[in-house]
């Protein structure tokens, strides 16, 4: 389409649906928009000017959310009768990527200085000075 021109209703829809697919296999919307044709920006657009269109896309991402949880109940359950299921492994692996705010075993650390990056030169004064302060106490 044209740029300026505005889309219809009808198309909007149609080009949301297109992305539903994509989102419930637990694509990014980014990607998602890419493999549409979809600029990010104007779905962004969109998503910010109608909140249930938020809410469709957020329901749609959470499809592979909601399996990987069922997946792992069901392992869980079934760990009791020892039974080998290869979804437990796969599920704990897009759970600890993917659902990093409940199930992340990683500590992920902000290394910055007062919300700025840090330059290399500072960083490896830093280190410089840890490698000082090592010798020095002997560790």
């Amino acid at each position: 389409m044209s740029q300026g021109k505005a889309f219809t209703e009808k198309q909007i829809e149609e080009i949301i649906q297109s992305l539903k697919p994509f989102l419930e296999l637990g694509y990014s919307r980014n990607k998602a928009c890419e493999l549409t044709g979809l600029t990010p920006s104007t779905l962004s657009t969109w998503v910010t000017e109608d909140e249930a269109l938020r809410m469709k896309l957020q329901g749609w991402e959470s499809t592979v959310d909601t399996m990987v949880m069922a997946n792992l109940v069901d392992a869980i359950r079934a760990e009791g009768d020892n039974q080998e299921d290869s979804r437990k492994e796969t599920s704990k692996w897009w759970a600890e990527r993917k659902m990093k705010a409940d199930f992340s075993t990683k500590v992920e650390q902000d290394i910055t200085s007062n919300g700025k990056d840090i330059t290399w030169n500072e960083q490896r004064t830093y280190l410089d000075n840890e490698t000082i302060n090592k010798t020095n106490t002997g560790s």
